[in-house]
């Protein structure tokens, strides 16, 4: 792309909101959730602020060669998003977390095996990067990002 002779701006977000929705059925059917690394957060962005921020890049000038990092508004961490979960059910959802064996075992069964060493090694020890909150967000919109409770309240249908 940077080489290229095309105007382009890039998106980079990191942890979607939308992740959580692997835990519906599990909501659903024990009002669980069962993830690795409970305690270990990073911001996870909304997908409308995704998709607010893109509209702005292609609707208003200035933004051709930038690279945005999008993050939500604040980390959470798994249990943190159980929580607000059963915040927006109006009851509570367990945690349960699991081992690193465990999850890998869990993933091998849809997922590549390099792919899942990666992804395991992202969300157990995520870079300093990872972990932080980007202002881009917040100084394209020019209101904050949506926190995570947000959209958990928006989709909890699929929780129910």
């Amino acid at each position: 792309m940077r080489q290229s002779d095309v105007e382009w701006t890039m998106l980079r977000p990191g942890n979607f909101d939308s992740n959580a929705l692997q835990w519906a059925d599990s909501v659903r059917g024990e009002r669980m959730v069962v993830a690795p690394f409970g305690d270990v957060a990073v911001p996870a962005i909304d997908p409308i602020d995704i998709a607010e921020v893109a509209a702005v890049a292609l609707r208003e000038p200035g933004h051709e060669g930038a690279i945005y990092t999008l993050t939500g508004p604040e980390p959470i961490s798994p249990r943190q998003q159980a929580a607000a979960i059963g915040d927006a059910l109006g009851e509570p959802v367990r945690f349960l977390e699991q081992s690193r064996d465990q999850a890998r075992t869990q993933m091998l069964g849809y997922m590549p095996e390099p792919v899942v060493e990666a992804t395991l090694d992202a969300l157990g020890t995520p870079t300093t990067a990872e972990r932080s909150v980007s202002p881009d967000v917040e100084r394209l919109l020019a209101r904050p990002p949506r926190p995570f409770a947000d959209w958990a309240a928006r989709h909890i249908a699929a929780f129910r």
